[in-house]
């Protein structure tokens, strides 16, 4: 099967299955779309090809199928999902150690050992560097709110968003250039927003 092939038959099974929490304000297919098209760019910007774009690509599309079972600590649900749909279709086992991999340091604050790491962590908080940073964060703590119940204030949310955003640094040369003027003009901003609630 080719590489082409495997990644629509898995877009295809991903937006299926995340079809039941849809209705999540941001850990959506709209969010999981985001990442595997930011993804995409990167890959083809940095000049990471072949297997690792597939790869790539593929861990993008199931980094939060975990989600479907359960809120906290999903990352290592999706991994066994994902490792479960790739078996069924006999990828190469040192592959889907890569695509665990990959999931497992979507987890907020990981280290990025590695360039791939570093593309899928800069396409899950690509966001945070653009201008729609602000409705995307106010999303967040929505479904913090309703789906985990967590109940965030929101001036306890902005200070934490203002931490998120001022601590997060791009891994990739491109992230960098596209995105850190604006991430810059973000963090200003809420910090403005911060001071005037004090």
């Amino acid at each position: 099967m080719d590489e082409q092939k495997i990644i629509n038959n898995v877009l295809r099974y991903v937006l299926d299955l995340l079809e039941p929490i849809n209705h999540y304000p941001y850990h959506n297919i709209n969010h999981t779309l985001d990442v595997y098209t930011r993804v995409g760019h990167l890959t083809d910007k940095e000049w990471i090809y072949k297997e690792d774009k597939t790869d790539l690509l593929i861990a993008a599309l199931f980094h939060d199928t975990g989600f479907t079972v359960q809120y906290m600590d999903n990352e290592k649900i999706g991994m066994a999902i994902a490792r479960a749909y790739l078996e069924k279709i006999n990828y190469k086992e040192s592959r889907i150690q890569k695509i665990e991999r990959l999931i497992l340091s979507t987890v907020l604050f990981s280290e990025a050992h590695d360039i791939l790491e570093g593309i899928i962590q800069d396409a899950d908080l690509d966001n945070l560097g653009r201008k729609d940073c602000f409705i995307k964060t106010l999303l967040v703590r929505k479904e913090l709110n309703t789906v985990a119940h967590m109940n965030i204030p929101k001036n306890k949310w902005m200070e934490t968003s203002y931490n998120l955003i001022r601590t997060f640094q791009y891994r990739t040369s491109t992230a960098k250039w596209e995105r850190d003027d604006i991430k810059a003009v973000n963090i200003l901003k809420l910090k403005e927003k911060i001071a005037l609630k004090k």
